[in-house]
């Protein structure tokens, strides 16, 4: 492993292949949780779109109807 320090002064390792191999791992299920994210987003701005325009108790008028 080798020590290194960043532009803020912190330490931080780089360690051996394996420890690279984690941290891309774990980058591309951040990115995978994100185009998640984006697409619920999206369909939940969809389903919003169709339900119209809610009033000041969205909740309620939906079980009043």
């Amino acid at each position: 492993m080798l020590e290194q320090i960043d532009h803020r002064g912190k330490r931080f390792t780089i360690g051996d292949e394996d420890s690279v191999d984690d941290a891309r791992e774990q980058c591309r299920r951040a990115e995978l949780l994100e185009r998640q994210a984006q697409r619920e987003i999206r369909e939940l701005e969809r389903a919003k779109a169709v339900a119209g325009p809610a009033g000041k108790h969205p909740d309620t008028e939906v079980l009043e109807r």
